[in-house]
This record gives structure tokens, sequence and C-alpha cells, in this order.
């Protein structure tokens, strides 16, 4: 999404709408290429369109979400050399903080480098075999408190729901 301060009149958009009361900071078609956007992401029609995305832009990083391999329901293009790990890094930079501090959670190939650079990863039960057999613990599905109790599991908090 490319992000802006007011919420854009729809009514050039959608007729009698007159603006957009959630995600207000999206701008629909906008100029396609920017200096100030990372990544652009899009709804599938098919996996015919990531295929065709990777071949009309291949000096981006194409990647699928929202489903898996030919089931995606939403593409993207990035930066190359921009990863979740890369965003940690960033973060832990910016904070002053430890990398020995980091757990991260994840379900997706896309995670996997994110797990591999903190000091603990997480993979959650419903994620692929990929992510789950790399990761340094598997938790149960996110809709079966998962996060919840991998947190309890590592001693980040008490299990005060008892639900562990």
């Amino acid at each position: 999404a490319i992000i802006k301060s007011e919420p854009p009149k729809l009514s050039n958009f959608f007729g009698s709408l007159q603006e957009r009361t959630v995600f207000f900071e999206m701008i629909y078609g906008g100029k396609l290429y920017r200096d100030d956007c990372n990544k652009v992401s899009f709804i599938l029609n098919s996996y015919q369109d990531h295929l065709d995305s990777i071949k009309e832009f291949p000096d981006l990083k194409p990647g699928t979400w929202g489903g898996a391999d030919e089931i995606a329901l939403f593409g993207d293009l990035g930066v190359k050399g921009i990863d979740k790990a890369h965003a940690i890094d960033e973060l832990l930079k910016y904070l002053g903080a430890s990398l020995e501090d980091t757990f991260s959670f994840g379900d997706a190939k896309v995670d996997i480098p994110m797990l591999e650079y903190c000091n603990v990863g997480v993979a959650v039960n419903s994620g692929g075999d990929e992510i789950k057999a790399m990761a340094d613990y598997v938790t149960d599905d996110v809709d079966k408190d998962g996060i919840y109790k991998a947190f309890v599991h590592f001693g980040l908090i008490d299990d005060v729901l008892n639900l562990c």
C-alpha cells in the first residue's frame, strides 16, 4: 500500500461513494514506479498472474500469500535483498536492542529468514512442513492459541488463562 495522510475522495473511483471509512491511507490508481515504496501487493485472479509478474518485473522479488503455492490469493513484488530478517535487524538497530532477546513467529516460507535470524524461531503448527522443520520450536495453530502457548512455554508470560 502507498500511504498518504488524508483519506482520498472515492467519488472519482466509485461513483456515489464520497470517501472511504477504512484504510483511508491507501491510494488506488497511483503511479506504478515510485521511490517511496518497497512492496506492492495485489489480488491474484489466478496463479498465472503471479507467474506473469515474475516475467514482467525481473528486478523485483516476487511472493505469494494468503494460501499455499498455486492456490495463493495474493501476490506481491518487493525490493530484492529486503526480507523479514532485514526488517528485524533494522528494528534492533533503531531500538538499540539485542538479537539475544528476539523471538519470531511464522507459518510460511517467507518467514524462514526471520526465524533463522532471531534467537528463537517459532513455527505455528498450521504452517508448512518446511518452516516447521527448521524452527526451534513448533507451537499449536494460531486459532488454537498457539502464540499464547509459546509465550507461556518460553516463560515470557504466566499461563493466566490455564490453557497450557
